[in-house]
């Protein structure tokens, strides 16, 4: 069965529920093909990024049936995704345009569940070195809970080209 009967035999049969996750995972196809994000898991969280000053990345997702757990809450993978993202965000932003940054470290405090309408993330810089880069990241929920707390290393490398 080639991917096409895959998905339309999936599709009927598919409850609303799962047309509707159904339609995010093609929804995040569209934005990687359209370069909206630039990865998949990017695309598929619909991560937003914006730069607020020189050593500030804001990054937002909304709230969607992919991201939850069992318990219908942010999962906290995604919840350190999304801090790893916004913190490594920072960072290449930070370098050279030659070089690439790697995460080498990060820790996570979880202080509140994940629930709302929306997830912000704000990353922030604690050292910027040649070779290492210390970050720190926070993650709000929509009615302004901090959610998680994290710092992260990310080592400086030459980039591949």
């Amino acid at each position: 069965m080639d991917i096409k009967q895959q998905w339309n035999a999936f599709l009927t049969d598919a409850t609303e529920e799962e047309q509707q996750v159904a339609s995010l995972y093609l929804k995040s196809l569209e934005r990687k093909r359209n370069g909206s994000n630039g990865t998949h898991i990017g695309a598929l969280m619909e991560i937003n990024s914006e730069f607020q000053e020189p050593d500030t990345l804001t990054m937002t997702i909304p709230n969607t049936e992919l991201l939850q757990n069992s318990l219908d809450i942010l999962h906290g993978g995604l919840t350190a995704t999304l801090l790893d993202s916004a913190m490594g965000t920072l960072a290449f932003k930070l370098i050279p345009d030659d070089k690439a940054a790697v995460t080498t470290e990060m820790k996570v405090n979880y202080v509140a569940k994940g629930v709302g309408d929306h997830f912000t993330c704000v990353a922030s810089v604690i050292h910027k070195g040649s070779k290492l880069l210390v970050m720190e990241g926070k993650v709000y929920r929509s009615d302004g809970v901090l959610i998680a707390h994290a710092t992260g290393s990310f080592f400086v490398i030459p980039k591949r080209i």
